[in-house]
């Protein structure tokens, strides 16, 4: 059988990568989560990984200048953030590569990859451009994920989404540097359990984080909780929202994210829509049935975990697609899709009325069912304070806190 040229040819870069031991560039996203999956690429591919942590406007500056400023809002500083880092002059430029997703589908971020490579091919010629991606784009220089991988992945996820859930809960009542080294000290604790077979009794770790996040136990008595639904980059980045976490915790609200756990559980999802509306993906049918109904088991757990204190879970994946249903066609799933209505609803329907809609600037389809959606949503949720907020590079956080002050003057005079 002939050899694939794409597959040789990935095989080739990682080799050269492991060998002269390469320092690969990862954007900010999700920094509980990232800083865990840092370490499992470090150990699966033998480079090393930064997690990128831009600040100010130089990140975003140094975007508009390479990118179209009518490209996406998360393209345009994912790669201002790397543009500059590499100015730094803190690597060798013959031994570096950044690392982007491609999502495949409608979305634009499938065509990253070529911005990025046209974006660094004058400055930084030397430096490869890796894929991150399920869909098999760009096989010659994605990341190879083999099952394994994929399984160490998830399990960070899962980690991650729990140290997300508890330090959230507890900063909006205790000290924030406390709360804050307590993460990092458990952060700690599972990165010396990588490669070993500890790092997947995931109930046992649970309980051991559970168990030192209970002296940040929540009072009772909760100050209004904020959710912040929207696409998935600007709504984790601290630095592509603005920090708008931080922002909310200061105001004197609690705010609270879905977990990046329902993203991958939305996107296996769609595989099974695609196959009852359109019959296809039946190939993978036998093997992403079980390991959805895994994910959901392990989601449930981590959800019976918190009964007995005053943590509260994160919603079951099925009632939030059960939530969507009720607003939307569970086939609309451009952009983010379906689930940004489905987690607005689901919220609303649990006492979360105060709801942050988080759009970046260029991306049509999440201001279809972000935007575009809260009408429906407030009619079958009147109580709903629903507020989208606008994320552009070339504009500051004034119109967003404006907005969101209106919000909090709202919550205030209920």
């Amino acid at each position: 059988m002939a050899k694939n040229p794409e597959i040789e040819a990935r095989k080739a870069l990682f080799a050269k990568m492991k060998k002269e031991h390469y320092t690969l560039l990862i954007p900010d996203m999700c920094p509980i989560h990232f800083d865990l999956m840092s370490l499992l690429i470090q150990r699966r591919f033998g480079i090393t990984p930064i997690v990128v942590t831009p600040f100010g406007r130089e990140a975003k500056d140094a975007g508009l200048t390479a990118v179209h400023n009518d490209s996406c809002y998360p393209v345009i500083i994912t790669c201002g953030a790397f543009l500059a880092e590499l100015r730094k002059g803190n690597y060798d430029l013959n031994r570096t590569a950044v690392i982007i997703s491609q999502t495949g589908g409608g979305c634009r971020a499938s065509n990253y990859l070529s911005l990025f490579k046209k974006a660094f091919e004058k400055e930084f010629p030397t430096v490869p451009v890796i894929s991150i991606n399920f869909s098999g784009l760009s096989k010659d220089s994605s990341l190879p994920l083999s099952l394994g991988f994929i399984r160490e992945l998830y399990q960070a996820v899962l980690y991650g989404d729990f140290l997300m859930n508890l330090e959230m809960q507890s900063r909006a009542y205790y000290p924030e540097e406390e709360v804050l080294a307590l993460t990092k000290e458990c952060l700690e604790d599972l990165k010396k359990q990588v490669g070993h077979a500890s790092f997947y009794k995931t109930t046992r770790n649970y309980r051991a984080i559970l168990d030192r996040y209970m002296k940040f136990n929540p009072p009772e008595k909760r100050k209004p909780r904020v959710g912040i639904v929207g696409e998935i980059y600007v709504k984790y980045s601290p630095y592509a929202n603005n920090h708008l976490c931080d922002y909310l915790f200061h105001a004197g609200v609690e705010p609270t994210l879905p977990s990046l756990n329902e993203f991958v559980l939305y996107c296996m999802k769609n595989y099974f829509i695609d196959n009852e509306y359109y019959g296809r993906t039946r190939l993978i049918m036998p093997f992403l049935r079980p390991f959805y109904k895994h994910c959901i088991k392990k989601t449930r757990k981590c959800a019976e975990m918190l009964k007995g204190t005053n943590f509260l879970p994160y919603s079951d994946f099925e009632e939030v697609v059960a939530c969507g249903k009720k607003v939307i066609d569970l086939g609309v799933k451009m952009g983010e899709g379906w689930v940004i209505p489905a987690e607005m609803v689901d919220y609303a329907t649990h006492g979360v009325e105060n709801i942050v809609v988080v759009q970046p600037f260029g991306c049509l389809p999440n201001h279809i069912v972000g935007k575009g959606m809260i009408r429906p949503v407030k009619e079958l949720c009147p109580n709903a304070n629903i507020v989208p907020l606008d994320f552009d590079a070339s504009s500051t956080s004034v119109n967003q806190e404006n907005r969101l002050k209106l919000m909090l003057s709202n919550i205030q005079g209920e």
